[in-house]
């Protein structure tokens, strides 16, 4: 098997409505846990207020790299999916 050796891998983590993580905006950092490996990141305080408001789902972005020999979420920022019922309305509203 041929090794590729990469500096970085773009990651997305989908949270479903109702699932969203709780973030504090005074401290915005958090660690996403995946099979026993931790994965530091952090985002801005006002992409944690948002969250902590938001009805509908969100995905984690960011670029996933090695830093001090640990893996770590540079870059990281929420897009966010709009609830079901909204994105329902405006579906159908959109349409006449």
């Amino acid at each position: 098997m041929k090794r590729i050796d990469i500096p970085s891998a773009k990651l997305a983590v989908v949270f479903p409505a109702g699932k969203l993580p709780a973030i504090d905006p005074n401290n915005p950092s958090f660690t996403l846990v995946l099979g026993g490996f931790e994965i530091q990141g952090k985002v801005n305080a006002k992409a944690a207020r948002k969250l902590a408001a938001h009805a509908g789902g969100a995905v984690l972005q960011g670029r996933l790299i090695v830093d001090g020999g640990k893996l770590s979420l540079a870059e990281a920022g929420f897009s966010w999916i709009e609830p079901k019922a909204q994105a329902e309305a405006a579906t159908e509203g959109g349409g006449q």
